[in-house]
């Protein structure tokens, strides 16, 4: 049974991942919940930026969620990957529009998009990259 659980096996693996972003998930709606709290702006644009980075990452929990090694995602992991982080991003957004104190934005969805595409596109390098390397590394050997 504790086998089942070990990070490296397929199955804990799964479980790891996809607790791992129901709880970051989690997190993310109770954040949309509060009404809004008077964070710090450092510079303008912050709260984009925000959007841009918490979507970005929960999008690349999506894909280790879905997938068994990051070098070895197909095109079906990068796609729902997208439809889980946008869907849950738009989600997110109109829930917002009925709490007090906060409301909906197009902004926050395009920035939310934007960290979503750009951290697809940013994994997807670095698989191919990685995979070259490992590829030509083959090669060498024989």
């Amino acid at each position: 049974m504790i086998k089942l659980l070990e990070i490296g096996d397929g199955v804990g693996r799964k479980i790891f991942f996809w607790t791992l972003l129901i709880i970051y998930s989690i997190v993310i709606f109770i954040f949309s919940s509060q009404p809004e709290v008077g964070v710090e702006q450092y510079f303008y644009g912050q709260d984009k930026v925000m959007h841009f980075v918490i979507y970005g990452i929960h999008t690349f929990l999506c894909l280790l969620t879905l997938c068994d090694k990051i070098l070895l995602l197909k095109f079906i992991q990068y796609f729902l990957s997208l439809i889980l982080s946008v869907s849950y991003g738009i989600f997110n957004e109109i829930y917002q529009y009925f709490i007090p104190e906060r409301e909906f934005s197009f902004g926050d969805i395009l920035a939310n998009n934007l960290g979503i595409i750009t951290f697809l596109i940013l994994v997807y390098i670095f698989q191919n990259k990685k995979r070259k390397k490992i590829f030509k590394e083959t090669l060498d050997t024989k």
